[in-house]
C-alpha cells in the first residue's frame, strides 16, 4: 500500500487555540513543526465558539496595563479554582495555570489582540479573533500546517510514540507522519451528546487514539453541562444565547410555573446564577425537575421574562446584541417569543469534558513521546470546570510545545516501516467503505447522542449507567462492525467521516460511563441521584484507565496536593457545593 510520507520534530494533532500554541512554542524553541487540523484552519474546533474571556489573576492583570483587581493574587485565584474543582485537581497544574495565565494573555496583547471589554479578572475578546491572531503568529514563525485531514490513530514502537496514520478527507488517501514527539491538542467528545455547544468535529479522537496506544486516561467521569441552552424552538437547538441571556434577568420555570430555583438556598442560588457556577448548579436543578415529571415537552424547562421586567432587559439585549442579533444569528424571532410569553424552552447541554489524557507537570503522557494540551488533558480543573478554558489551551499548549520540542531535541528521528505499521489502520478504516451494505453511521450516532444524554448527563444513577453500558455493548456488536457508507467515493465522503469518527464515540463514551459507575459518590459535574453524598474520605481520588485488551482497567490514585489540604468527611452533594462556593472569592465578578 503506497502512502504518503511527512516527517517533522514535533506532531501537532488538532488546530484549535492549544495546537497552535503547542506549534508555535515548539517551532520558536528550534523543532520543526508541523500542525494537523481535522478541518478547516482557524475555525474547526471549540476555539472559533468560544465568547471568549481570558482570565488571570486581577492584579497581574492590572501590572501590565489592564483594568484588573489589584487586591487580587495568583494565591486567591489558585484557591478559587481548587475549590471550583472539589479538591480533585492537580494542585501542580493549577499553580503552572495561575502563574502562566497573565503571560499568555499579554503575548497574545503583543500579537495584536484587541480586547473588547474586561472586569476583575478576565478580558473578553471572541474566539475566531484569538484564533485568526493565532494563525497568523504560527505562519510568522513557520509552523508547517496540513488541513482536512483525519487523524486515525498514533504509531507506537519499543513503547513509545514515533508518529500517526491519517487520511486526507479530500483525496480519500492516507499520510503516514513521522515524528519525534506528538503533541494532542483534540478537544473534547462533544459529538457524544445532543444537544451540545460544540462541534461536531469534536468526536474524542485524541483520547481515543491515546487510549489505544496504550496511555493513561483519567477523570472521565466528569462532563459539564452548560445551563440554560436553547432546547426550543428546534431551530435554535443548541444555541448558547439564552445562557448569556439568563444573566440579564431571565427566570427559570418547570412546567407547573414553579421558579425552581427558588426551593434552594437563597445564598447558594444566588452565587449560582449570577456567576459560572451556573453551569453546574442550574444544569443539576433543570435536571431534577425533568426527572421528577415537571420539565418542558423536549425534555427541558421554560424561559422567560416577567412583564415588568421587559423593558429594562430589552434595552440590555440591545445594548450588548444589537437587533438581537448573536453570532450572525438573528433571534429577532426569540425576542417577539419572550416579548409576547410564547414558550421558549432551555435545558442543559454537554459543553466541557474535564477527563481526558492523563498527564505530569511537563504535559507529559504515560507513553514516551506524547503529550497532551487543552480540554483533552485531564486533572487542570478537577470535577467542575468554572475558569476559563480559553486560558486553558493558551497555558497547556505552550507548555506542551516547550516539552515536546525539548524531548524532540535530544531523540533520534523516528524509523518504521509504515507498511507494518500502518497497514492494519488503513484497512481496518477501508472496511465501511468496502463494504456492500450495512448500517447507516448517522442512524446509529444520533441513536448514541440521545442514550449518551439521557443515562450519562447531568444526573445518573447506577442502574442507567449499566443500561447505557449494555447499549453500547449492541453497539459494539451489531452497529459498529456493519457501518457502510452510502457512496464508495474516498473523497470526502461523509458517511466515512461519521462512520470513523463513531469508533471513538463509542470508546470514550464507555470508559467515561464506567468511571462514573465506579464513582459511588457526587462531586462536581458527577451526581449519583442513588449515591448523593461527596465522601472525602474515600474519593478524594482519580479513576485512572488504561487498555487491558478489549476492555478497560481502572486503578485509583490520590490527588496531588501541594498547598491546600482537602476536607474530610462524608458531606450531602449541595452542601459540600455550597461550602466550594462560599469558600469562592468575590473577585472575578459575574460571567
Amino acid at each position: 500500500m503506497a502512502l504518503q510520507e511527512l516527517k517533522t520534530d514535533v506532531l501537532v494533532i488538532g488546530a484549535g487555540g492549544a495546537g497552535f500554541r503547542a506549534a508555535i512554542e515548539a517551532r520558536q524553541r528550534g523543532a520543526r513543526a508541523l500542525l494537523v487540523s481535522k478541518g478547516p484552519l482557524a475555525r474547526c474546533g471549540a476555539t472559533s465558539l468560544a465568547g471568549a474571556d481570558l482570565t488571570a489573576d486581577g492584579r497581574g492583570l492590572a501590572e501590565i496595563g489592564l483594568p484588573g483587581e489589584p487586591r487580587d493574587s495568583q494565591e486567591t485565584w489558585f484557591r478559587d479554582i481548587v475549590h471550583q474543582g472539589f479538591f480533585l485537581n492537580n494542585q501542580r497544574l493549577v499553580e503552572i495555570y495561575v502563574q502562566e495565565a497573565v503571560q499568555r494573555v499579554k503575548e497574545l496583547l503583543d500579537w495584536g489582540l484587541k480586547v473588547r471589554s474586561s472586569d476583575q479578572r478576565a478580558v473578553y475578546t471572541t474566539g475566531t479573533h484569538i484564533a485568526d491572531i493565532l494563525f497568523r503568529r504560527a505562519k510568522a514563525v513557520g509552523v508547517e500546517v496540513v488541513e482536512d485531514v483525519m487523524v486515525l490513530d498514533l504509531v507506537v514502537k519499543d513503547g513509545g510514540v514515533v508518529g500517526a496514520v491519517g487520511l486526507d478527507l479530500h483525496s480519500g488517501e492516507f499520510v503516514v507522519f513521522k515524528a519525534k514527539a506528538v503533541v494532542l491538542a483534540t478537544g473534547g467528545w462533544h459529538k457524544a451528546y445532543t444537544p451540545t455547544t460544540g462541534t461536531m468535529e469534536l468526536s474524542g479522537d485524541g483520547v481515543a487514539m491515546a487510549y489505544r496506544a496504550g496511555a493513561e486516561l483519567a477523570n472521565m467521569e466528569f462532563v459539564t453541562f452548560c445551563c440554560s441552552i436553547l432546547f426550543w424552538p428546534p431551530r435554535w437547538r443548541g444555541s448558547l444565547f439564552t445562557y448569556i441571556l439568563q444573566g440579564m434577568g431571565a427566570v427559570l420555570t418547570n412546567r407547573d410555573g414553579e421558579r425552581f430555583l427558588e426551593k434552594y438556598d437563597p445564598a447558594m442560588a444566588k452565587i449560582g446564577t449570577s456567576t459560572e457556577w451556573d453551569k453546574a448548579f442550574v444544569s443539576f436543578a433543570s435536571a431534577q425537575e425533568v426527572r421528577a415529571g415537571k420539565g418542558s415537552p423536549h425534555g427541558g424547562v421554560f424561559f422567560g421574562i416577567e412583564p415588568e421586567a421587559w423593558d429594562a432587559f430589552d434595552r440590555q439585549v440591545e445594548a450588548h446584541y444589537p437587533k438581537w442579533r448573536y453570532k450572525g444569528t438573528d433571534f429577532s424571532e426569540l425576542r417577539r417569543m419572550l416579548r409576547e410569553g410564547e414558550p421558549v424552552e432551555v435545558g442543559p447541554a454537554a459543553e466541557y469534558f474535564e477527563g481526558g489524557i492523563s498527564i505530569n507537570e511537563h504535559f507529559a503522557a504515560s507513553l514516551p513521546g506524547l503529550y497532551a494540551a487543552g480540554e483533552c488533558a485531564a486533572a487542570l480543573f478537577g470535577a467542575n470546570r468554572v475558569a476559563a478554558a480559553t486560558t486553558e489551551m493558551l497555558v497547556t499548549g505552550a507548555l506542551a510545545g516547550r516539552f515536546a520540542a525539548e524531548y524532540a531535541s535530544r531523540t533520534e528521528c523516528p524509523e518504521f516501516a509504515e507498511g507494518r505499521e500502518a497497514e492494519a489502520v488503513c484497512a481496518k478504516a477501508m472496511q465501511p467503505l468496502a463494504r456492500p451494505g450495512g448500517i447507516s453511521p448517522v442512524e446509529v450516532k444520533r441513536r448514541i447522542q440521545e442514550m449518551a444524554y439521557e443515562k450519562l448527563g447531568p444526573v445518573r444513577t447506577e442502574r442507567e449507567i449499566r443500561e447505557f453500558l449494555a447499549f453500547l455493548e449492541e453497539v459494539k456488536e451489531d452497529a459498529l462492525p456493519w457501518l457502510c457508507t452510502r457512496s464508495k467515493s474516498p473523497r470526502y465522503n461523509r458517511d466515512w467521516i461519521e462512520a470513523l469518527e463513531l469508533e471513538n464515540v463509542v470508546q470514550v463514551l464507555e470508559i467515561s460511563a464506567r468511571s462514573a459507575l465506579a464513582r459511588t459518590e457526587s462531586r462536581g459535574v458527577h451526581y449519583r441521584a442513588d449515591c448523593p453524598h461527596a465522601d472525602n474520605d474515600r474519593w478524594l481520588r482519580e479513576i485512572v484507565v488504561k487498555q487491558a485488551g478489549d476492555a478497560p482497567s481502572m486503578n485509583l490514585r490520590p490527588v496531588v496536593v501541594t498547598t491546600l489540604e482537602p476536607p474530610k468527611g462524608v458531606v450531602p452533594y449541595l452542601e459540600m457545593m455550597k461550602r466550594m462556593m462560599e469558600a469562592h472569592s468575590d473577585v472575578g465578578g459575574p460571567h
